[in-house]
Parts: structure tokens; C-alpha cells; sequence
């Protein structure tokens, strides 16, 4: 207990230097020496006073004494109660530090109030600059729309919200990541904002496009295989069903294969068809559809392409398999191709029809000398 006397007049002077001096958790009580009215009272507390006492007497003091106490206790309680939470609160920033996926906390302002190390890594930005901040004051303006947007919807629907997107990383790599958000409610369902956490998945993205290129593509000439090309046929007959568009089918085969695996080896016929496909894809032009029927077979598909539009472009590809594949040690039809071609109507017949008929086509082809083209009926 201090005693401290105080002037009238510079009252509130002398309040904030025992402040100062004693710390806030000091119980000021003013004393008064005699009784100046509540006016003066009612002042003295709105300068800093905890207490005021006129008649000082022996249970006016036990009184004030008791005040203080409870007050001193709650005020005691008050720094565990925080000391308890701002523990708790370092443990956690501890924890979710040490996690390598990108956290973050948004309140229903949209403002950032947490995040862990790993999300401050992955925006390249310091922590302390992301408290306080909006997505629209760490990213670009375009990028920050979409987020927000995606915020919007989460706090109309509630719940958890679950979406793939692609993002730049702060070393300025691209990255395919998941977004996990779920909306914070209190216990009575009031809502404080939204947690969310970023999976980086781009490992995975890149394994499911190997796997969809391994079940989609022929494993030695990478073209298309059997199996993909009869899906992009029926899909280009949809389209042409829907538009009274035409489209063309072709069967290419190399000549006298056998020859070449028998002269040269199974090596060399392989990198006969890995040619043969690369060359015809490359002269078969934008939209049309180069894949390998099996052996050293191809089929080409020429959507929105009438017969002899098709033809014109399928002799090129011919003739370009000539001037690269010609093999000089074998006879001189050795390193080209015979094809078959025929206008696939998908309103009148099936494309299995459209193909026997290019494939009568093509071995029209082959009995008249090999590396033409022949048209179906």
C-alpha cells in the first residue's frame, strides 16, 4: 500500500504519474478530505481513479479494501486466462509450422489472421505481411477475384468446399494444387470465417496424364491407338450427325513389312513404323487423326472433309512417306504405303461399314502396285 498526496488541481496530472510509476495493476483509490460532491467523484474515476472515498472511517475503508481485492483477483485472473490462451495459441502456430502444407485462416471480412510457415513460403511473402491482408493485397487482381469468388460461395453454402486449380509458386514454377476450405462456426453456429489448407498435387496430375497418354497412345510409335481412335470416330460422327457435316476414314498400310523385318530385322521394321507414323501425322494437317491399327496398319479420320478433299491430303501424306522412307537396299517399293480412303455418312452406316470399305480400297491398292491411293465406292 502507497500513500501519495494528490492536488485538486492537477489531479489528473497526478494520476497518470502514479500510473506510470506503479503500473496498471495498481488500485488507485483518492481520498478526498472532505466532501466535495459527486461531480468531483464521477471526475476524478474518468481521469484514472479505481476508488474515491469522503468519509474515511473504518468501514468505508474495509469496504474499499474488499473492492480492490476482488478487483486485483479478477485482474489476476484475467493475465492467466491470457497467458493460458496465448500458450495455447503458440502451440498451435508451432504445430501447423511444422506442417509442409500450406495453411491459412480468413475472417469472415476476408482478412488473414493465421497462417503457418509453409503458405508464407509458397505466396513468398513475410508472415507479418500477410496478417491483416486480403487475397487482393497478395495477389494479382485477376487471381484474387476467382479466390474471393470461390470465398463467396463457401460462406452461402457452408460446409466444406473442395477444388483443384493452377497456381504459381513464389520461385515461379507452375503448380496444380487442391483447395480444402471449410466455413468456422462458434458453438451457437455463429460463423468466424474460413480455414483452408493447399495440396500441392502435381505429381499426381503429372502421373494421371502419363497414364491417360499410356491407355490412349501406341507404346512403340506413339501415335493414337486402336482403342482412341474408334472414340474420336464416334465422336466426330456425333458431330457430323448433329451438323450434316462430312468426315472421311482411311486405312494406311506399309508395303512389304514382312520384307523389311526378314532383310533388315524386327529393329529396323520398328523404326520403319515409328517413321511412317511420325511422317503421316506430321503431313495429315491440323484436325485430322492419325492412330495405328495394329501390325503396320493405320487408320486416318478427316473430319468435315469430303471424299475428295480427303483424297488430296491423304496422297500427300502418301507421297511423304516416299521421300522419307524409301529404303534404297530394298526393291523400290520398299519404305511406303498403300492406302484406302471412303466417305463415312454415319446417318446411313456404321463406322466398322466405313472401314471394310476403305480396306477393300486399299487392297485394290496393293493388286494394282502398292503406294496409291484408292478411293471406295
Amino acid at each position: 500500500m502507497v500513500f501519495a498526496p494528490l492536488a485538486r488541481e492537477s489531479l489528473g496530472v497526478g494520476i497518470r504519474n502514479l500510473r506510470r510509476t506503479l503500473g496498471e495493476r495498481a488500485y488507485l483509490v483518492i481520498v478526498a478530505e472532505e466532501n466535495l460532491g459527486s461531480d468531483w467523484f464521477d471526475r476524478a474515476l474518468d481521469l484514472g481513479a479505481d476508488d474515491v472515498l469522503a468519509d474515511v472511517d473504518d468501514a468505508e475503508v474495509a469496504r474499499c479494501l474488499s473492492r480492490a481485492r476482488k478487483v486485483q483477483e479478477r485482474s489476476r485472473r484475467a493475465e492467466d486466462e491470457v497467458g493460458h490462451v496465448t500458450l495455447e495459441r503458440d502451440y498451435l502456430q508451432a504445430c501447423i509450422d511444422h506442417l509442409p502444407t500450406p495453411i491459412f485462416f480468413k475472417n469472415v471480412e476476408g482478412v488473414y489472421v493465421g497462417c503457418n510457415s509453409a503458405f508464407a513460403e509458397y505466396l513468398g511473402l513475410p508472415l507479418e505481411t500477410i496478417l491483416g491482408a486480403s487475397v487482393y493485397d497478395v495477389a494479382p487482381a485477376e487471381i484474387a477475384r476467382r479466390y474471393q469468388a470461390a470465398d463467396d460461395a463457401l460462406f452461402d453454402s457452408g460446409g466444406v468446399q473442395v477444388y483443384e486449380s493452377k497456381v504459381c509458386h513464389s520461385n515461379g514454377d507452375m503448380r496444380f494444387v487442391e483447395f480444402q476450405k471449410a466455413v468456422i462456426k462458434s458453438r451457437n453456429q455463429g460463423v468466424y470465417g474460413i480455414a483452408g489448407a493447399i495440396l500441392d498435387i502435381t505429381d499426381r496430375k503429372r502421373l494421371e496424364t502419363q497414364l491417360i497418354e499410356a491407355a490412349e497412345r501406341d507404346p512403340l510409335t506413339n501415335a493414337y491407338n486402336r482403342r482412341k481412335f474408334f472414340q474420336l470416330a464416334e465422336d466426330a460422327a456425333e458431330w457430323a450427325r448433329n451438323g450434316a457435316r462430312p468426315v472421311s476414314v482411311a486405312i494406311i498400310d506399309v508395303d512389304q513389312f514382312k520384307l523389311i523385318n526378314d532383310r533388315l530385322g524386327h529393329s529396323e521394321g520398328d523404326n520403319v513404323l515409328c517413321t511412317v507414323s511420325q511422317v503421316l501425322e506430321a503431313a495429315s494437317g491440323e484436325n485430322n487423326i492419325v492412330a495405328r491399327a495394329g501390325g503396320e496398319e493405320f487408320y486416318a479420320l478427316f473430319p468435315g472433309l469430303l471424299l475428295k478433299d480427303a483424297a488430296a491430303i491423304a496422297d500427300d501424306m502418301r507421297s511423304e512417306v516416299e521421300r522419307f522412307c524409301r529404303i534404297d537396299t530394298l526393291s523400290s517399293v520398299a519404305g511406303t504405303v498403300s492406302v484406302g480412303l471412303a466417305q463415312f455418312d454415319p446417318e446411313f452406316e456404321s463406322l466398322d461399314e466405313a472401314l471394310k470399305r476403305a480396306d477393300s480400297a486399299l487392297y485394290l491398292a496393293k493388286r494394282e502396285g502398292r503406294n496409291r491411293l484408292c478411293l471406295a465406292d
